[in-house]
């Protein structure tokens, strides 16, 4: 473990205030620690030494910057392999991440949950995302019947006498559309191509009892109502790439957080669809 040695009445001193891991008389702290500590005068630790050294260990600015802000938060801080582990009111999970690095469903999804992802940007800026998992659930389970239909390259028309479609589609009078989503919910029979990946959360939702329409207004896949399109959508879902760019999910975070939604990841795994929260947060 890369780490600097105290001992005696700093030791003692070091171990009071929260930092590093006791061995006898000695204390020994990571270089997150003793270079905060350094920073504040802490004992002879030098500051530029212990920097010099740190800076060989790989994304250590990353560290030391979530490190450094979390513990001005009043966090008392737990230093794992590639995380902090942080209490105030409760503890968490904070994971260092630079702002070029990516959002990987799949590893996200495994971890002890909720946590909180700290983007540090090229100006050193700190933004923090928390992640939970969530099941969402609505009270709309209906199907229409649909016939006499028309394919088209962006999605499928009724045009004999359209029956009403409630929350499917839009009527407009001499016909009826619907998106290609939405037709092959309603008729697999259908010979219509989606993306699997996309259709596959969208069915999902229906079947939760979800009102599902485009997304596309605020940069998501979908938006989705639990009751009723007379009430606002209380959730947009966006189906990230396996490895979505941490800029994507800054944008949709903000405008989630914008509208007042909550903004759902949603993927499709092997134990079924998923789906995680991401939301802005001020820790």
């Amino acid at each position: 473990m890369q780490s600097v040695k105290v001992c005696g009445k700093l030791a003692d001193k070091a171990t009071t205030r929260g930092y590093g891991t006791r061995h006898g008389r000695c204390v020994h702290l990571r270089y997150e620690e003793a270079l905060y500590l350094a920073e504040r005068g802490f004992g002879d630790l030098n500051f530029t030494e212990i920097f010099e050294n740190a800076m060989h260990s790989n994304n250590f600015d990353i560290r030391f910057f979530v490190y450094r802000d979390l513990r001005a938060r009043g966090y008392l801080l737990k230093i794992r392999e590639n995380c902090f582990f942080g209490k105030k009111s409760f503890g968490l999970s904070f994971y260092p991440v630079k702002a070029d690095d990516f959002f990987s469903f799949e590893n996200y999804i495994k971890r002890e949950l909720p946590f909180i992802i700290a983007v540090v940007d090229g100006d050193g800026d700190i933004t923090y995302y928390m992640v939970n998992t969530t099941e969402p659930e609505g009270a709309v389970f209906e199907r229409v019947k649909i016939s006499n239909t028309i394919v088209s390259n962006q999605r499928v028309f009724i045009l004999d006498n359209p029956e009403p479609l409630k929350s499917y589609g839009k009527n407009e009078g001499l016909f009826s559309h619907l998106s290609f989503m939405e037709a092959k919910y309603l008729d697999e029979n259908l010979d219509i191509t989606t993306n699997p990946e996309i259709y596959s959360v969208y069915s999902d939702l229906r079947n939760r009892g979800l009102i599902v329409k485009s997304g596309f207004k605020y940069g998501t896949h979908f938006r989705v109502y639990e009751k009723s399109m007379d009430e606002h959508a209380r959730y947009l879902i966006h189906v990230p790439d396996r490895n979505e760019e941490m800029q994507r999910v800054s944008r949709v975070v903000r405008v989630a957080h914008g509208v007042r939604k909550e903004l759902l990841f949603a993927r499709d795994t092997k134990n079924g669809v998923k789906y995680l929260s991401v939301s802005w947060i001020r820790p």
